[in-house]
């Protein structure tokens, strides 16, 4: 069970009320997808530019903003294939963005360099595998960092300094969880 799974609660506690305000003012879930994933580019931007902690500022908002599309798209009766496509793609390129950030500021350490590339394979991998067990009716849900707490950690280091704990955090879990998918793949497949 990903960590996330504990905090899901609380934060639909949270999500629930301010996704009502945003149907309110007219927000669409495609929007803020768009627009969280535009916000994400600008974060890992402002990183490039040397400013690690207001760049880390303005990803975790875009994150949040982008983290209310589903609860945006479920009040308005809007949910879609074509949304959740959108969706999960605007991850990916975000996922990407943040971890090429983690890189950047890594670059001159070719250890460090290497436990970030492999974080990152890890976290396309853990998606790719649970797309594809969904595709083919199985489910992958299960794992030990999924992307809420991928980004929350990855974040936090660039933001607070710990880049390199956080790589190396995110490289071991995520290979964790790339097996503990294709265990439960492998066994949905073998019944």
């Amino acid at each position: 069970m990903a960590l996330s799974a504990y905090v899901r609660p609380l934060a639909d506690r949270v999500a629930v009320p301010v996704a009502k305000g945003l149907v309110r003012i007219g927000a669409t879930p495609n929007w803020l997808t768009v627009f969280g994933l535009a916000f994400v580019l600008v974060g890992v931007g402002i990183v490039l530019a040397g400013q690690e902690q207001l760049g880390a500022l303005v990803m975790a908002l875009a994150t949040v903003v982008d983290g209310l599309d589903g609860a945006v798209a479920r009040l308005r009766g809007t949910a879609c294939a074509f949304g959740s496509f959108l969706d999960s793609v605007a991850d990916r390129v975000a996922d990407a963005a943040i971890f090429g950030a983690a890189a950047w500021l890594l670059r001159d350490d070719p250890l460090l360099f290497i436990v970030t590339m492999v974080a990152l394979a890890a976290a396309l991998i853990t998606s790719y595998i649970r797309a594809k067990a969904e595709s083919l009716g199985w489910q992958a849900t299960v794992g030990l960092v999924e992307r809420p707490e991928r980004m929350a950690v990855l974040i936090l280091g660039i933001g607070f300094g710990f880049v390199p704990l956080a790589v190396w955090l995110l490289a071991v879990g995520g290979l964790v969880t790339v097996g503990q998918r294709l265990r439960c793949v492998t066994q949905q497949a073998l019944h």
